[in-house]
């Protein structure tokens, strides 16, 4: 049996994927997996680097791709791209929970239902901290 390699895409409008690679690398051993492709920034040929990375892209990979907005055009761009790519899994809409929960999958075992249970999971993660009433231990005064 292939061993699968696991690969992720960041993408965003500007360098919020840079920013979040960077900080990826603080919890991660290694990020050589991770590629960040920022979209709308000057001197950055975006489409290219996007078109080299899609075309690099083998059939035993599992590839992740993280876009900073459902329906934004960077988003919309990718899903007209991996249309046929049924190893390919995008998610929209991230932050860093959200991120680091999907790095831990076995790249073999990844479907779109973990995928969906982690996503859900993780939107517990966004909370007002106005509001927020930390549980309370018992036998802590």
């Amino acid at each position: 049996m292939e061993a699968r390699m696991l690969k992720v895409l960041l993408l965003s409008h500007g360098r919020l994927c840079e920013g979040m690679l960077d900080t990826l690398s603080i919890f991660q051993s290694s990020v050589e997996y991770i590629t960040a492709i920022p979209f709308y920034v000057n001197g950055v040929d975006s489409e290219m680097a996007l078109r080299e990375y899609l075309h690099a892209i083998q059939k035993e990979d599992t590839v992740l791709i993280f876009t900073d907005i459902m329906m934004g055009s960077v988003n919309q761009n990718i899903m007209v791209a991996c249309e046929n790519k049924t190893n390919v899994h995008v998610v929209s809409g991230y932050n860093l929970p959200v991120v680091l929960e999907l790095l831990t999958c076995d790249p073999k075992n990844l479907t779109s239902q973990w995928i969906e249970e982690k996503v859900t999971a993780c939107k517990d993660s966004i909370v007002s901290m106005d509001s927020y009433i930390p549980p309370r231990n018992d036998g802590d005064e």
